[in-house]
């Protein structure tokens, strides 16, 4: 994970050469990630410039909008199973403003390419449009007051893997909004992750993510959520960004 240092020095270069439109982008360092994969960053090419974006390859980064934004992935943790293969990715957005979003996706597939893709199409589901924020189906975006203060809310698709009752949805949905309506949030940019897996004879995964880290008072609270029963395995994912309304 990337050092202060590190950011405030991205950052401060961003600001300088940002100021003088001739001047090439300041390309992030690698702040210590791996090496990213070249299958995953064609992806990532490809899924930008499908929705509009200004997009090339910048050193071991994806430069977004000229230095909008710049992303990066890698894979690890390879599983070989009888019938699968199980595998891990990181996905990396570093902003302008030197934030790092990270966000891991497990890929499933009969073999190395169709596990990453598999990786791809969760991340661009329940991540990336939440992340971009571009009016398209896959993004829901509503108002919600977060400490007292009116905040924009933008979700990207509910990722689920299994069986799942969508009625059975809304009550879990309608818990978190009231957990996260009132938490001590600050201002700015933070960004959520909810995870929840369902074993058939195991207790439940629950993980509950703000800006990249384990938050122990959502998370406990998740605990008592009505998460749906299943006799099989599946798993829920949501995604959200929460931001400063204009003008509140």
């Amino acid at each position: 994970m990337a050092t202060f240092l590190q950011r405030l020095k991205f950052a401060w270069g961003y600001f300088v050469r940002g100021r003088h439109r001739a001047s090439p982008v300041a390309v992030p360092p690698d702040f210590s990630y791996p090496p990213p994969d070249p299958q995953l960053m064609g992806f990532m090419v490809d899924m930008y410039r499908a929705h509009g974006a200004e997009t090339v390859r910048a050193g071991n980064w994806v430069c977004i909008n000229r230095g909008r934004a710049f992303t990066r992935a890698a894979y690890f943790d390879i599983q070989q199973h009888p019938k699968n293969l199980i595998l891990q990715t990181n996905f990396i957005t570093v902003t302008k403003d030197g934030i790092h979003i990270a966000e891991a996706f497990a890929g499933i597939g009969t073999d190395l390419s169709s596990a990453l893709r598999d990786a791809c199409q969760g991340y661009q589901d329940s991540t990336f449009h939440a992340l971009f924020g571009q009016p398209c189906d896959h993004v829901e975006r509503e108002k919600w007051m977060v400490n007292g203060i009116s905040r924009n809310i933008t979700m990207g698709m509910l990722r689920i893997r299994g069986v799942l009752l969508h009625e059975l949805w809304p009550p879990v949905f309608e818990g978190i909004q009231s957990h996260v309506q009132n938490f001590p949030l600050t201002g700015g940019l933070h960004w959520c992750r909810y995870f929840y897996a369902s074993h058939p004879v195991e207790p439940p995964t629950i993980e509950v993510l703000l800006d990249n880290e384990t938050c122990e008072p959502l998370q406990s609270q998740a605990a008592e959520l009505p998460w749906p029963k299943a006799e099989g395995y599946y798993f829920i994912r949501l995604f959200f960004t929460i931001q400063d309304s204009p003008g509140s």
